[in-house]
């Protein structure tokens, strides 16, 4: 084999099946994770305290075959979240903008009681999630749902947050539901080099973290602000601000270049405000303003 420090975990599963007894005796647990199967083996390494080399060298010399009956069945289902206790499963449907209906809530209810879910839990990203499912039970639940997955985990565009704008709110300057309905339907589960969260604003409240995320829209009196660059986790970043009081039209053409620069530029594993900091403010406004 030839595996690279680059590759992702899930291409290494698939060329060589075998590979998952490996990395799961390595204390790798949880390779059905949306966002262990798009990690790289470095940043794999990483995050388990493993030896980068060591890795490699132990996936390049491993035969290939078939991954084991026991690794086969504690990789996670298709659409579905490991939990802390190892053995049960959480599912997060997708619900655009955080906005639906009385019969979506009876709905996500329903399923969640005929499987004996154990908790039903309204996330930070405005989502849903069914929590506490057994793993044969995974696949009937989604088919019974009938809903598409939320993109909660994985290397690509998140499940986008969105305020209730003018549509809702008294404070609301801008349409932020409809701006936000139209990125989610553009962008929502798009891949890019690392996680990449987006959150719409109708006012400078900001109550949905516009500039604390990776790309955010604040309404203003006069059109929306847009911020780049945010992130949280264990190295937060304040977002930059890209441009001011745009058209709602104008802030979807950005967020088109801004998202086409970090396919391209970025690297894996490299939140976009990193690459910023890399190439500099400046190189980038030149790039997505221009």
């Amino acid at each position: 084999m030839n595996f690279t420090a680059d590759m992702k975990i899930k291409d290494v599963i698939g060329r060589n099946p075998k590979s998952a007894d490996l990395m799961r005796d390595m204390g790798m647990h949880c390779l059905g994770c949306p966002s262990a199967a798009n990690e790289s083996i470095a940043g794999a390494a990483r995050m388990h305290g493993l030896e980068l080399e060591r890795l490699l060298t132990s996936l390049n010399e491993l035969e290939a075959g078939e991954m084991s009956a026991a690794t086969a069945a504690s990789t996670q289902p298709e659409g579905a979240i490991l939990q802390a206790d190892r053995a049960t499963f959480a599912v997060v449907p997708h619900i655009p903008a955080g906005v639906c209906t009385p019969d979506t809530l009876r709905k996500i209810a329903e399923v969640a009681e005929k499987y004996q879910a154990a908790a039903l839990k309204i996330t930070s990203a405005q989502r849903i999630a069914i929590v506490g499912l057994k793993q044969g039970d995974v696949e009937k639940v989604w088919a019974d749902l009938g809903m598409d997955p939320g993109h909660a985990a994985g290397l690509c565009v998140r499940s986008i947050k969105v305020c209730p704008g003018t549509t809702f709110c008294k404070r609301g300057l801008q349409d932020a539901v409809s701006l936000g309905l139209e990125l989610d339907k553009r962008y929502h589960g798009v891949e890019l080099p690392a996680k990449f969260k987006i959150a719409v604003s109708g006012c400078a409240n900001k109550c949905t973290d516009a500039a604390s995320v990776d790309l955010g829209f604040m309404g203003t009196a006069s059109g929306f602000h847009v911020y780049v660059g945010g992130n949280g986790g264990v190295k937060p970043r304040a977002a930059d601000l890209l441009a001011e009081n745009v058209t709602a039209g104008e802030a979807l053409e950005i967020a088109g270049k801004v998202i086409e620069y970090f396919k391209t530029m970025g690297r894996l594993d490299e939140r976009i405000g990193r690459m910023i900091d890399r190439i500099g403010l400046e190189n980038f406004k030149q790039a997505v303003l221009a």
